[in-house]
């Protein structure tokens, strides 16, 4: 049975993710799409330290440190997915890429299914179909149909980086609380982030004025470490198919906050598309998947008995 907090921390977590995707387009303006991501992260990882700085000097952290998954989920959760994301919103309208960053969820239920043997219901692949509509209704009708090249298939690649780090960490069984958990991905993902950004050459800047500097605070600390932290809760309370449906609300708080910052209100389709993001949520979920339990103990930490 699902403990009775996982609803408002997956719906937190996804609106503080959907919170990022206007905050990250403003700031690309001001700052290279690496050095933004890399900053983004290492700003939201320092904001963690004193809280693992305290668990250390209690003994709550283990002896032996599982740093080389920590690396690889770093890897693929951090540098993978967020700079793939960056880099392609450069070119790519941020509507076409909430989109394709909402389809997490159908590759981490493929690839749990091709990966892992997973078995996955028929209800979740029809709940998560219903969602994906419901998201291209509530972005506008964005046609996805058209050639998907450029910066659309750096966003997809980003895409599949996230869903394979959620199968890491189904895989792995780490003695972690999401505190710990995420300053450690988010520290190693920045770190090779910067390295990534000076090899590459691209120039180096900070936020030129007081409102982008404003919109980095947002971005680096709700919208990262809040955001990476009540999703790690979330998953290990719910599980990696079962919360990452939740993930079609993302680019609905970003359509809504898009709709709240310039003052338009929504069209029918968005209204109609929010509606069905619901209804496919509500028939994915309504007879939880039945996980391995590596799945839910992943993650390691007192939050799972309510």
């Amino acid at each position: 049975m699902l403990c009775r907090r996982f609803l408002p921390t997956v719906v937190l977590a996804t609106f503080l993710f959907g919170s990022s995707f206007p905050a990250s387009k403003a700031l690309l303006h001001d700052m290279a799409p690496l050095w933004l991501v890399s900053l983004r992260f290492l700003t939201a990882a320092l904001a963690l330290l004193p809280v693992v700085i305290w668990q250390w000097r209690r003994g709550r952290l283990p002896s032996a440190m599982p740093w080389g998954k920590l690396l690889l989920i770093g890897l693929l959760q951090t540098t993978g997915s967020m700079a793939l994301l960056n880099l392609g919103l450069q070119t790519t309208l941020p509507a076409t890429a909430a989109i394709l960053m909402a389809s997490n969820p159908l590759w981490v239920a493929l690839l749990s299914w091709l990966l892992l043997g997973e078995s996955i219901q028929r209800q979740v692949w029809s709940g998560n179909a219903l969602a994906f509509v419901g998201v291209i209704l509530c972005l506008g009708g964005t046609s996805l149909a058209a050639s998907i090249s450029g910066g659309e298939l750096l966003v997809l690649c980003g895409t599949w980086s996230w869903a394979l780090a959620t199968l890491a960490l189904r895989r792995f069984t780490l003695p972690l609380d999401s505190w710990t958990l995420s300053f450690w991905q988010m520290l190693m993902g920045a770190l090779v982030l910067g390295l990534l950004a000076l090899l590459s050459g691209q120039p180096f800047a900070l936020p030129h004025s007081l409102s982008s500097w404003l919109t980095f605070g947002w971005l680096a600390l709700p919208a990262t470490t809040g955001a990476m932290v009540t999703w790690f809760m979330a998953l290990a309370m719910g599980g990696a198919v079962y919360a990452s449906g939740f993930l079609f609300l993302t680019p609905l708080f970003a359509t809504l906050i898009g709709f709240a910052l310039t003052r338009h209100l929504p069209a029918a389709s968005t209204l109609l598309g929010g509606v069905l993001i619901g209804c496919g949520i509500y028939w994915a979920a309504r007879r939880p998947v039945m996980q391995k339990s590596a799945d839910v103990g992943a993650i390691k930490k007192p939050l799972q008995s309510d």
